[in-house]
């Protein structure tokens, strides 16, 4: 089905300066549920786009401070995939294979591929299906905070968190949360850990009861359906990171996501967690750019990350 288009000419100036952004919302729909992307235009490209496929909390409008860093690759995609933002409402029935064929729909449908993939979290076992399944439609693959598998605590708290949410319980439900996703400071330093997590209280306090259907929705179809797939994918560059002190995917558990990539590299960004994009923004977005752009970002010493392993070709 044809997408419907808007074009909003924002005049910011991008990144590196001078032209102006050019920004399309898309309305796309695939079987039978409707969901937006966003595309930025930031001058000359100077790789392929770059989609970025974000965490369970994250619409097409969490990136927009990130922009102003990435878009010096040219052109980002975000993207409300169904089950996300003000996309439509995806029940439980439908799995990780659905959203990587809608995500594969997406890249078709507006002529983007092949496309630079950025894959974080809930979005990193997306990014990865599509890969899986979708092999031409991607040029290079950066996955951040992906375990290789639902740590048993985590799916405990999921069903008590369901649970909570349900019962309209929303600051309980925020503790479990901030408990998850920002891991305490103890021995280690864990950047703007006070400021993520009052972030975290406020975005749950202003969910609405459509906001918290979603969510309850979402959490239960990481449980009902198949997280992590071993599989073929394609021969491009894989990064695989995480934060140093993440709880949710530890350093050993996208190690072993990277092991399973041909040829890729894996790294750490320190004194963060899970929420590394926010608590080290930029670094983050250099570390993409970097990678994007073919720099070898392996070689470059950068302060903000652990060593580089390589996972060779299996």
């Amino acid at each position: 089905m044809p997408s419907v288009a808007s074009s909003v000419h924002v005049p910011a100036p991008a990144p590196g300066g001078g032209a102006s952004t050019e920004v399309a919302e898309h309305r796309l729909r695939w079987e039978g549920y409707a969901y937006t992307a966003r595309v930025s235009r930031f001058g000359s490209p100077v790789t392929e786009p770059l989609l970025v496929l974000g965490g369970s909390d994250q619409t097409r409008y969490s990136w927009t401070r990130h922009e102003r860093w990435l878009g010096e690759l040219g052109t980002v995609v975000t993207v409300d995939l169904p089950g996300f933002g003000d996309a439509d409402f995806l029940p439980v029935e439908h799995g990780i294979d659905f959203l990587a064929e809608c995500a594969a729909h997406m890249v078709r449908e507006l002529g983007l591929g092949p496309v630079n993939l950025y894959a974080g979290c809930y979005g990193a076992a997306v990014g990865l299906r599509l890969a899986q399944r979708r092999p031409e439609l991607l040029r290079r693959v950066a996955v951040q905070g992906m375990p290789d598998r639902v740590p048993g605590w985590f799916a405990e708290t999921l069903v008590e968190w369901v649970r909570l949410l349900e019962q309209e319980r929303i600051e309980e439900a925020a503790e479990e949360a901030v408990r998850c996703f920002v891991p305490p400071p103890g021995e280690h330093t864990v950047r703007k850990h006070a400021a993520l997590t009052r972030l975290m209280y406020r975005q749950f306090a202003a969910r609405t009861p459509r906001d918290v259907a979603v969510t309850v929705e979402r959490n239960r179809r990481l449980l009902a359906h198949e997280w992590y797939r071993r599989a073929p994918v394609p021969a491009v560059p894989y990064l695989v990171f995480t934060g140093e002190h993440d709880t949710l995917a530890t350093p050993d558990m996208a190690r072993s996501v990277a092991a399973d990539l041909p040829g890729a590299w894996f790294t750490t960004l320190t004194e963060c967690g899970h929420l590394a994009h926010l608590q080290r923004p930029q670094d983050f977005c250099d570390l993409l750019v970097r990678f994007f752009r073919d720099h070898r970002p392996q070689d470059a010493g950068l302060p903000y990350c652990g060593p580089f392993e390589r996972f060779q070709d299996r």
